[in-house]
């Protein structure tokens, strides 16, 4: 998860996810649920993102597919 969170997401969401500073949200250290509801949320389009953030996630699902996006999620969740 840490490869495709530098890959695919620390443009925006800085140290790990766990930066308040970059205005992209906190995503260190969130519960796993509401990670992979609000992941599903972006990737269904029930939940808006940015057009940089959209480009990146569906290349991340296109590569990695949904294995890749637990990944992530498990990366993020893991972190405390």
């Amino acid at each position: 998860g840490k490869k495709l969170h530098d890959n695919f997401c620390e443009k925006c969401h800085a140290e790990g996810g766990s930066s308040a500073e970059d205005d992209a949200g906190i995503l260190a250290g969130q519960m796993m649920p509401y990670l992979e509801y609000s992941i599903d949320d972006f990737l269904s389009g029930e939940r808006e993102m940015s057009k940089k953030m959209k480009k990146r996630l569906e290349e991340l699902h296109a590569k990695y597919g949904d294995q890749g996006v637990q990944m992530l999620i498990h990366y993020y969740g893991s972190q405390r």
